[in-house]
């Protein structure tokens, strides 16, 4: 899809947790990287995304930030800590 065509009412939000703000953040996120907004995994917080990725996979936290901080657009991080999967 072309850049920056992304509007709030194409998020999929499995969990239908996003405030109307984080709806802008993810927006403008999903636009600057051309991903589509559908979320597929939810973390509240960055101990919560190392006990999925550091826990259950195996990452240590160092890879598991590189990945977060990865540069591709996956993962949308929130003023108040929280942090979203985007389907690749």
């Amino acid at each position: 899809m072309a850049k920056g065509i992304y509007e709030i009412k194409n998020i999929d939000d499995y969990k239908n947790r996003l405030t109307e703000y984080q709806k802008k953040i993810l927006i403008r996120h999903c636009n600057r990287y051309e991903i589509k907004p559908v979320i597929i995994a939810w973390y509240d917080d960055w101990e919560d995304f190392c006990s999925d990725w550091c826990e259950q996979i195996g990452y240590t936290r160092t890879e598991a930030r590189k990945r977060l901080n990865s540069g591709n657009g996956e993962f949308c991080k929130f003023s108040n800590g929280e942090i979203v999967r985007l389907s690749m």
